[in-house]
């Protein structure tokens, strides 16, 4: 034996033995040592009005007050509903990764993980979480779900969904496990600084839209379509009032009129022919009728609201039809938006959750380094098309339909003839044709058609028949 031969430590063999990432990376010393970074990371945001940002004080996301608010306008609900609801509706399964072999052990650890996702806490269920994680990602730029370890090894992790507006971050956090790296403000408008909720980095995990190198926080749609939303708020409201009657549309001048005849003649309108609203009334030296504002639709500015509504579509990665703008919508139009919006606004919202959930949940927290959460269906493509490949593939024996059926993200059939390719169906069909015809004697077979007994013609008038005498015409 050799002298210098050392036994594996545990953490070794573990290593080896579940492919954990982590563990392999203390016991090759990486994480201990990392090496120092050279650049600053939010360099902008270090240094704020010449003055050194405290570290030990977290950043707040400047958002304004009422982005929550404006979430509940009619526009803005329809866009967040066009892009939660499929995510939320989307089916899901724990697997493991692409070129990784399925032990017990890793059917063991997809259990554990579809038993805590099925259901995180004690009040919601995994579409519920998605569906508030979704929404805020929408409304302000990030998602955020804390993350503890419990006692039942069956479901040993727990998760809650947070609000994201109040979690605030420490931009010189360090990456030491023991430092928070989040803080959870408490109450309206606090400072997490003096009542916040420290929190480490693997409690919780904060799931950021369009990150950027310039500040710890992303970008929510709904923070782009700010200014848009508060614009067609005011024009919808000018436009309400326009036409409410509540404006007056004309204003009418008399020639020679004092004060005291103006007054009396406004009581009599006001009581007699208007009864609601006031029309002004001035004095001059002719009568005139001048008008406040346009009679038509032009004075609802019913053209600048729908070119607002675009906006708003614009900056959710949506068509205008999605937000009722149906001008020169039609079938072949509204199937290619409709496929825009599945490519550029819904699979990547459906991505960056499950990139998060599986590195700092299944990971970070668990551990379980090669199994994965995917998405079914989340990959759609031309139906038609690939019935058409489906099929290619399956006369080529190179599918059977329950492979097909996973592909689809459908459970297998229980037929006997769903493992089967192709040609096994006709070997098997030929097979039940061959014990058919030994059974009846009587039964043609397929490529010899059976004899159709012959039915003679009537000599046609004018003609010799078979007897060689020439039939009459008929009268």
């Amino acid at each position: 034996m050799n002298p210098n031969f050392r036994k594996p430590s545990l953490l070794q063999r573990l290593a080896e033995w579940a492919g954990n990432r982590t563990a392999q990376a203390i016991w090759a010393g990486r994480l201990r040592h990392a090496p120092d970074r050279a650049t600053a990371a939010y360099a902008k945001l270090v240094s704020i009005g010449g003055k050194n940002y405290n570290r030990n004080q977290p950043m707040i996301k400047p958002t304004p007050a009422n982005l929550r608010r404006f979430a509940k306008t009619p526009y803005a609900r329809r866009a967040i509903n066009r892009i939660k609801a499929p995510v939320a509706a989307l089916g899901w399964e724990v697997g493991v990764k692409k070129g990784v072999e399925e032990t017990a052990e890793h059917r063991r650890q997809i259990e554990i993980v579809k038993r805590c996702f099925e259901r995180p806490n004690n009040d919601d269920s995994f579409r519920t979480m998605i569906e508030q994680v979704t929404e805020d990602l929408l409304v302000c730029g990030a998602g955020a779900i804390e993350q503890e370890l419990g006692g039942k090894e069956i479901r040993p992790l727990w998760m809650w969904p947070v609000d994201a507006l109040s979690i605030d971050i420490y931009i010189g956090w360090s990456g030491a496990k023991n430092e928070a790296r989040y803080s959870q403000s408490i109450g309206p408008g606090n400072v997490a600084s003096t009542r916040g909720i420290p929190l480490l980095n693997d409690q919780l995990i904060y799931i950021r839209k369009d990150p950027t190198s310039s500040d710890p926080f992303g970008t929510g749609p709904l923070e782009v379509a700010f200014s848009t939303i508060n614009r067609l708020l005011a024009t919808a409201d000018y436009a309400g009032n326009v036409a409410g009657n509540s404006q007056p549309a004309n204003m009418i001048q008399f020639k020679g009129m004092d004060q005291v005849s103006l007054d009396r003649f406004r009581e009599w309108w006001r009581n007699e022919v208007e009864g609601q609203g006031t029309t002004p009334l001035i004095g001059g030296d002719e009568a005139k009728v001048h008008p406040l504002r346009g009679t038509t639709d032009d004075a609802l500015y019913l053209k600048y609201q729908e070119f607002l509504i675009r906006e708003i579509a614009t900056a959710f990665e949506l068509s205008p039809g999605s937000l009722g703008v149906e001008a020169d919508v039609n079938r072949n139009t509204a199937e290619v938006a409709d496929e825009r919006e599945w490519s550029a606004a819904i699979i990547p919202m459906a991505s960056n959750i499950a990139s998060y959930l599986n590195r700092e949940a299944i990971e970070g927290k668990l551990g379980f380094s090669q199994i994965e959460f995917r998405w079914l269906g989340v990959d759609r493509d031309d139906e038609s098309l690939q019935a058409e490949i489906h099929k290619s593939y399956y006369e080529m024996n190179a599918l059977t339909p329950n492979e097909i059926r996973e592909k689809l993200g459908r459970k297998p059939s229980l037929s006997q003839w769903a493992d089967l390719c192709a040609a096994d169906v006709e070997i098997a069909k030929v097979a039940a044709r061959g014990v058919a015809r030994d059974v009846d004697k009587d039964l043609q077979p397929d490529d010899k058609p059976s004899k159709q007994p012959s039915i003679e013609k009537p000599d046609e008038p004018g003609t010799r028949g078979r007897s060689g005498v020439k039939r009459p015409r008929g009268d």
